[in-house]
């Protein structure tokens, strides 16, 4: 590692407004310099530099940093590699560690390995064809770098023997004794400078596994490499939003078709890291994974990751073909900007995946339905209008009031450890809806009479007036006194009322029920009292007691929101 000191040196000797007067026409402006920013287009300067301070920010995008951030976002390097082309600059010596000469050598072996790869791709006749074939052209495959790794290849090791990598050094490289590439077509995997630092690997033809990626090694890491991104991270912050997709060949649809805010994921969900590094470029992603099985798998996680973490998401939904690079094939660049163009917003996305495993013309698949995706509502929590418009289109499939769906979902949440079902079955189940709408489902009344019969210890628990309650379910607990004789105090109505209240409910009741019950009971006697509260304030005539009345609601709104949301 370089010395923090040194670091400092580097930065008080770099003046940053020659710096960037290198690549921007700084106008003087009081205590600052201004200009057009280089990391957007605008027509109108706002971004400042401030000498004092040795910093730039832009005022229209948001870039901002030091000179040496400055020089490593401008020329598409690393900071180390920012750093070393300052200190050349202001007569610094800057002296490297043991580990970032190790970098240094992996690079550069990356980068040879990756030059026979692609001489061996001239002499291999059959596999240009077969990338031909796939709609490359001479022009793509140089600009991709595509290569090829022969079979029984030995290029990694012979390589390292001519830079004197000795065994145990090129196995934390990802290599041992042979190359895993060989007999495959190669696909440079680059930092977010472009150095390569991992290769792709594609089976010319059928067999498995089809696509291979390079181990994780002491630089490349899956869980913080996005394919593709040191080209896309620009275009993601010009045009203030970014594709994702699974696979390279898909990104590489998306490029060829002239999109390039576009990155793939390695073989795995998006992580932490990759959250991390598309925030700094943009907060809008649509998500365009394949529709199989595991792509609608991948794209709830990502929904499910992304929108707590501010993003805004849609999803390109595939529905005449697999993926993206089949999309390109067959419809050309305006096949794919028409699958962006109809993307969905997540929560219909999410809806209509879950929907497909059930029969929503009857109460019981409602109800499963429903347990289905109650963990969603605190996903889309983090979204008021996600939410209103998910409890929206849930209404709308089941014919429920609105209104009630929150209700409906909460009351749900405990009442099984149900697992989630695969997403294969989502494609293997046929659909099976219907036009009927369900009229009702498990109201909190419905499960309180379910209680009240079928489980007497846990119905002795719940405190409440019969008064929270709605319909005959009101009266049935005014005359509900003794569990034996009850039956015979009731009505016709009533006793249709039970039976529909017992045959909506199948679920064994545990105190992960009992607990929402309590929770919806309490909502509410605080819905009550806040009625009763604006009714008060309606009437009042005094801006004191006005004030009061409304601090007492604000605490029952408090309490209400944290009853919603209650602790693990």
């Amino acid at each position: 590692m370089i010395p923090r000191e040194v670091i400092e040196q580097i930065k008080e000797k770099s003046n940053i407004v020659e710096v960037i007067s290198e690549y921007v026409n700084l106008q003087k402006v009081g205590a600052n310099y201004r200009g057009l920013c280089p990391f957007h287009t605008e027509t109108s300067p706002s971004f400042y530099v401030n000498l004092s301070k040795n910093i730039y920010h832009c005022f229209g995008c948001g870039a901002s940093g030091d000179v040496i951030k400055f020089v490593q976002e401008i020329e598409n390097i690393s900071y180390v590699e920012a750093i070393q082309r300052l200190a050349s600059r202001v007569g610094i010596k800057v002296e490297f560690s043991e580990d970032d000469e190790l970098r240094t050598l992996y690079y550069e072996f990356y980068k040879q390995v990756h030059e026979q790869y692609k001489l061996k791709l001239q002499d291999a006749q059959n596999v240009i064809e077969y990338l031909e074939k796939r709609g490359f052209s001479r022009r793509e495959l140089s600009l991709y770098e595509f290569g090829f790794s022969p079979t029984s290849s030995n290029i990694p090791q012979m390589i390292a023997s001519k830079m004197n990598i000795e065994k145990e050094k090129l196995n934390s490289f990802g290599f041992a004794y042979s190359d895993p590439f060989s007999g495959r077509i190669t696909i440079p995997i680059r930092d977010d400078y472009g150095r390569v630092i991992a290769f792709g690997g594609r089976l010319v033809g059928d067999g498995m596994p089809k696509y291979i990626n390079s181990q994780d090694t002491i630089v490349f890491k899956k869980s913080s490499i996005l394919f593709m991104f040191d080209v896309a991270k620009e275009y993601m912050k010009g045009m203030d939003y970014a594709v994702i997709c699974e696979g390279y060949f898909d990104a590489l649809a998306f490029h060829r078709a002239g999109i390039k805010n576009v990155v793939a994921t390695l073989g795995t969900a998006l992580t932490k890291i990759h959250i991390s590094k598309l925030k700094k470029h943009t907060l809008n992603i649509i998500l365009a994974f394949d529709n199989d099985s595991a792509g609608v798998k991948a794209t709830l996680r990502n929904i499910e990751l992304l929108i707590p973490n501010g993003f805004n998401v849609v999803v390109a939904a595939f529905r005449q073909v697999k993926d993206a690079d089949e999309t390109f094939q067959k419809y050309g660049s305006q096949g794919l900007l028409n699958v962006l163009d109809s993307a969905l917003s997540p929560e219909l996305y999410v809806i209509e995946q879950n929907a497909k495993l059930f029969d929503l013309s009857n109460p019981n698949g409602v109800n499963s339905f429903l347990k289905l995706i109650s963990r969603w509502e605190d996903v889309f929590s983090h979204n008021a209008k996600l939410l209103d418009s998910f409890n929206e289109k849930i209404s709308e499939l089941t014919g429920i009031s609105k209104s009630k769906i929150g209700s409906a979902i909460s009351l749900t949440k405990g009442s099984s450890n149900q697992k989630e079902p695969s997403v294969q079955n989502i494609h293997n189940v046929q659909n099976q809806k219907t036009n009927r709408r369900i009229s009702s489902l498990p109201t909190l009344e419905d499960y309180l009479v379910y209680i009240y019969y079928n489980y007497p210890d846990f119905f002795k628990q719940l405190d409440f007036s019969p008064d929270l309650l709605e319909g005959n379910a009101r009266e049935f607990f005014l005359i509900a006194k003794d569990l034996n004789d009850l039956e015979d105090q009731l009505s016709k109505d009533m006793m249709k009322m039970v039976k529909s209240s017992l045959d909506k409910i199948d679920v064994q009741i545990d105190e992960n029920v009992l607990q929402s019950i309590k929770r919806e009971l309490e909502i509410r006697k605080i819905d009550k009292r806040i009625a009763e509260i604006d009714a008060l304030i309606e009437k009042s005539k005094n801006d004191d007691e006005k004030r009061i009345l409304l601090k007492a609601r604000i605490e029952l709104v408090k309490q209400k929101a944290k009853i919603k949301r209650p602790s693990n």
